[in-house]
């Protein structure tokens, strides 16, 4: 790779904050409890509806914290990264952390090959705003993630590795969606739970296409090994922050592959450096996530 950056210009951008990573979980958490409690104080259906949307986007900064705390670069301290991988992430999606990382450093290892595992997932753009639109619709419909989680629970096999499940994946995950349930039964509203259930088999599904597209589909080479080729970076503005990129950093995919290193909260600014270097002058930066699906459409 031909990266305009040293390595003692590179060592900043390395350093990990346990308070920082903490303050990532903690949000995502008050989150997800304050938007129960606006829909238990406003029990309308308008309110209902902006709820599962926004769990969704919740549900992706835990996927987010997973994906972090699984590369073991959220936390200074190695034991807190296994500990909210393993409890208070993955089980809420029905994920393994452990399980998943392993999958995932396929695609690392083998981004801008045929090789990479994930490349069935964005190969095929630029396509078409009809197909787009098809993809879209069987999302939001729940089709989707019907078939992704009758594969999961029918099959005995994780959904991303199809390797056959392993460390109690989906007694875990019951058990920690239990207890929330439980949590909103004590106080005093059940009802609620659908909503997440909702946003995980809807709006959740849309996400994850989502940034899938954003992060390899329609770039420049997806057959090339440089990162700012096969890979993009988006600023993530109002509609990142709020579905497809809700932890700090997340957007910027190039970074994130460029150096598996660097922790979430510091992509950004690595990004800054890089730019300002002139890493990205050969390429199309799309300003927002609506500029990416302009990028992929045909």
């Amino acid at each position: 790779m031909n990266i305009p950056i040293s390595k003692e210009e590179l060592k900043p951008f390395l350093q990990r904050s346990d308070a920082r990573a903490w303050w990532i979980v903690a949000s995502a958490w008050i989150s997800i409890v304050s938007i129960f409690v606006i829909a238990a104080l406003l029990p309308y259906w308008y309110v209902y509806i902006a709820a599962v949307f926004l769990l969704a986007g919740r549900q992706q900064a835990l996927a987010a914290i997973m994906h972090e705390a699984s590369h073991k670069t959220l936390f200074a301290t190695r034991a807190y990264n296994k500990f909210v991988a393993k409890w208070l992430s993955s089980p809420f999606l029905l994920m393994d952390g452990d399980t998943y990382i392993k999958s995932h450093l396929k695609h690392h290892r083998n981004a801008g090959t045929d090789k990479d595992p994930d490349l069935k997932n964005y190969k095929d753009y630029p396509v078409s705003k009809r197909s787009l639109a098809r993809k879209f619709i069987r999302d939001f419909l729940g089709i989707t993630g019907l078939k992704a989680n009758l594969y999961l629970f029918l099959s005995g096999r994780d959904l991303l590795s199809r390797n056959k499940r392993v460390n109690y994946q989906l007694t875990r995950g019951l058990f920690v969606n239990g207890i929330m349930f439980a949590t909103l039964w004590a106080s005093g509203f059940p009802q609620l739970y659908i909503l997440w259930v909702i946003a995980y088999f809807t709006v959740y599904m849309a996400i994850i296409r989502m940034r899938q597209i954003a992060e390899h589909a329609g770039v420049k080479d997806l057959y090339h090994l440089e990162p700012k080729y096969n890979t993009r970076s988006v600023p993530r503005g109002i509609l990142g922050l709020l579905f497809v990129s809700p932890t700090d950093g997340l957007s910027y995919h190039c970074e994130h592959h460029a150096f598996m290193g660097v922790p979430t909260y510091n992509l950004r600014a690595l990004h800054k450096f890089l730019k300002a270097r002139g890493y990205y002058d050969d390429v199309e930066l799309a300003d927002n996530y609506l500029g990416v699906l302009r990028q992929v459409l045909r």
